[in-house]
């Protein structure tokens, strides 16, 4: 799987309005669209959100670029600066609960950026620190990463904020007892918010994985 993460700079007062456009200019926009997975879109902040969109390759995001920089385009009005975008196969992930295509569950997305030292010493962090906080944790739906150069960007999804909140303070002690400094140049950076809008064009079972 291919993923694109694009991470919006709203102007102030444009949140409703930027909504709004998503929900009803790209969500039908990607409609039906070869080899698109699922379309995510979260708001973070009042000038601030998430979109995620996975792709079966690169190839087939590619296909649609020209659709993609339209869009943005379209929504340029609405952006205080460009969009912050990353993308990359994906390196880690799971399902921990089925979700047929036509679901609607509600939603809260939390994704976490930083600058990696070593990609691969990140990608081991995941699966021999997180993995098992993960596997603990009540509510989680579903969990990804990739890498784009050095960046590090991962996330995962929840049933509810509760939910949530009750496994982020492990998976921050995790990361306190790896050193953060040892991984990351700087800091990590946590956007966390409610999913809005949302569509899924194949079943994602439990068990699966996007890698």
């Amino acid at each position: 799987m291919y993923f694109r993460v694009t991470l919006p700079a709203l102007q102030d007062g444009k949140k409703d309005e930027a909504v709004s456009f998503v929900k009803e200019r790209v969500m039908t926009e990607f409609d039906n669209t070869p080899g698109l997975l699922s379309m995510t879109a979260a708001i973070t902040g009042d000038t601030t959100g998430i979109n995620i969109a996975c792709y079966e390759s690169k190839e087939s995001m590619e296909a649609v670029i020209d659709q993609i920089q339209g869009i943005l385009s379209e929504a340029a009005d609405l952006m205080a600066a460009p969009p912050v975008i990353y993308q990359g196969d994906a390196v880690y992930g799971k399902v921990y609960q089925t979700m047929d295509k036509e679901s609607q569950r509600p939603s809260y997305l939390r994704l976490v950026v930083g600058v990696a030292k070593d990609t691969e010493a990140v990608l081991n962090f995941l699966k021999e620190k997180v993995d098992p906080i993960y596997e603990e944790s009540e509510g989680l739906q579903v969990t990804g990463a990739i890498f784009d150069g050095d960046s590090a960007i991962s996330w995962n999804f929840w049933d509810s904020q509760e939910d949530m909140d009750a496994a982020v303070a492990k998976l921050q002690d995790a990361l306190d007892s790896e050193s953060e400094t040892d991984l990351f140049d700087g800091s990590t950076i946590a956007y966390m918010g409610p999913v809005y809008a949302g569509k899924l064009f194949i079943d994602f079972n439990e068990g699966d994985t996007p890698t």
